[in-house]
């Protein structure tokens, strides 16, 4: 029998239905624990783990041989992490699309009929009309990164009538749900055309600070700007400073560098940003959990049997290995 343990943590407890859930494949023993419950047997003997264990502590399970993230991303997991060469690394690359997807779109719903800005209005009991706003329909989205993420925003955007420039990683030429696809270096000469721009890449080497003054500067001054990749991603005081200069119109961000963000930093009261504290996915919504369950099911059946395994994640770029179709 496989041993395995479910790591549990703050906001992630496991319910009696899931834990019955765990335990229907009879080809393993699974424990449901949480990191500090860890004893040294359980570092000796687990074979599989899934949750998101600290980084640091991976080497101490002397017989690990996969591990499931609960997430997409796997920053601290690759690029010059330690992670032990004999353990395959799976993320949950297809759960959070729907959840994020739909985040995204609210933020810019918010923006672009400025609802933020009504909402401080009503704060002071001021009736005023604010003037122009702006809609999907019609718009220019240059969706940045075409996953599951990316790929469920984009469709949502061209079902509302909006115009889809998506810019990946690489590019196939049988992407759906864009209209123009571009390849990552040819970002700079798609900006400027873009009404909304939608960033949803992992947080790597090349991708650090990508969006900075820079970028900002190509944007349009009615842009709508939206990141719910990394903050690692942005400069967050040059994203601050184009809003207070009026480079763009509005911004909204589920990810921040630092995070959490502290208190008293200027993001947090610098007009027409928007600032959710990293919860665009995570397990709230009950879907969520439903689509990463189908895939944890399909992965630990394909495990106990010596099957290949879904949502392999290539070590060097952090994705998902063969990601394409």
């Amino acid at each position: 029998m496989i041993k395995a343990i479910a790591l549990e943590n703050v906001w992630l407890n496991f319910s009696d239905e899931t834990k019955a859930a765990f335990k229907k494949n009879k080809a393993y023993q699974f424990q449901f624990k949480k990191e500090e419950e860890l004893t040294e047997s359980d570092f000796l003997e687990t074979e599989v783990l899934v949750g998101l264990p600290k980084p640091d502590l991976l080497a101490k399970y002397k017989n690990l041989k996969w591990l499931q993230l609960l997430s997409a991303g796997t920053n601290g997991y690759t690029q010059g992490a330690d992670f032990p060469e004999d353990v395959t690394l799976t993320n949950a690359t297809g759960t959070y699309g729907l959840t994020i997807s739909e985040h995204l779109l609210t933020m810019a719903f918010i923006l672009l009929r400025k609802f933020d800005l009504y909402e401080k209005q009503q704060e002071k009991e001021i009736w005023e009309n604010i003037g122009q706003i702006q809609s999907i329909y019609g718009s220019t989205v240059l969706v940045h990164g075409l996953g599951d993420i990316g790929s469920h925003f984009a469709q949502k955007i061209q079902a509302l009538g909006g115009h889809v420039i998506a810019v990946k990683r690489t590019v196939y030429g049988d992407e759906e749900f864009a209209d123009e696809v571009y390849a990552e270096s040819d970002l700079d000469k798609v900006l400027p055309r873009a009404d909304i721009i939608a960033s949803s890449v992992p947080g790597t080497h090349e991708t650090y600070k990508l969006f900075n003054q820079e970028k900002f500067d190509l944007m349009k001054e009615n842009a709508i700007f939206l990141n719910v990749g990394r903050g690692t991603n942005v400069d967050l005081e040059a994203l601050c400073d184009a809003l207070e200069s009026k480079k763009i119109a509005g911004a909204g961000i589920d990810v921040t560098d630092p995070e959490p963000l502290p208190k008293g930093h200027r993001a947090w009261h610098t007009e027409r940003l928007l600032i959710t504290p990293h919860a665009s996915g995570g397990y709230t919504l009950p879907e969520t959990w439903r689509r990463f369950m189908k895939i944890l099911e399909k992965n630990l059946d394909a495990y106990a049997n010596g099957k290949d395994l879904t949502n392999i994640v290539d070590m060097k770029t952090g994705y998902k290995r063969n990601a394409h179709k």
